[in-house]
């Protein structure tokens, strides 16, 4: 079932990002969508992929993700492009991009028949939708800002367990925008998603000045 679940999650996520004009994405920015993705589903009453990651040095990456992705592509559901080994300081990474391929629709209209597809497309919609009207140098650094992400503490290679919603410090900070706006003015589950995205932007720019 997980697998299944995982599955059905990047496809949609994809599809999202080809609608919101972020086709195609790099491997980099697709594993960062999946992490955000998973720490603002309780938001929306979504079940997150996963609620569990090692601070990769690199950013977020799951190993899971990377092998289904992979296995889309084969299967025609995405397509890989641009495939390159590269080396920094940080170490060797395999970078490429992923995109909408011929399988793709087929699937979506299948996974659109059932309850779970159409609100997981509809949540993870709302996340890209966020993400993509962020400035386009903070895209690729606002997950390494996240609340859960940089939590005080963790440190490279640290495990990070935001399953408890009460250790899950990302959803914990965008529903405290509902304290300091006026008392009439209760936000959306949309707009609480869009302001923690601002507030992420917010700090990647204060990091750079």
């Amino acid at each position: 079932m997980l697998v299944f679940t995982t599955r059905v999650w990047l496809v949609f996520l994809v599809d999202a990002a080809y609608r919101a004009g972020l086709n195609p994405l790099s491997k980099r920015r697709v594993h960062r969508l999946v992490f955000l993705s998973n720490c603002l589903a309780p938001l929306f009453q979504a079940t997150p992929n996963t609620a569990q990651i090692v601070k990769y040095k690199h950013g977020p990456f799951y190993p899971l993700i990377q092998w289904e992705l992979d296995r889309l592509a084969t299967m025609g559901v995405l397509t890989i492009d641009n495939i390159k080994y590269t080396h920094d300081e940080k170490g060797w990474w395999v970078s490429s991009d992923y995109g909408a391929g011929q399988m793709m629709e087929p699937i979506l209209s299948h996974c659109r028949q059932s309850a779970y597809g159409q609100r997981l497309g509809e949540y993870l919609n709302e996340v890209v939708a966020g993400f993509a009207s962020l400035r386009g140098a903070a895209l690729d650094e606002v997950a390494l800002r996240d609340e859960n992400y940089n939590q005080p503490g963790a440190t490279a290679d640290s495990f990070i367990d935001f399953s408890e919603q009460e250790e899950n410090f990302s959803l914990q900070t965008a529903r405290t925008f509902r304290s300091v706006l006026p008392a009439k003015l209760v936000p959306t589950q949309k707009e609480e998603l869009f302001l923690y995205m601002r507030f992420l932007e917010a700090l990647v720019a204060r990091k750079t000045n």
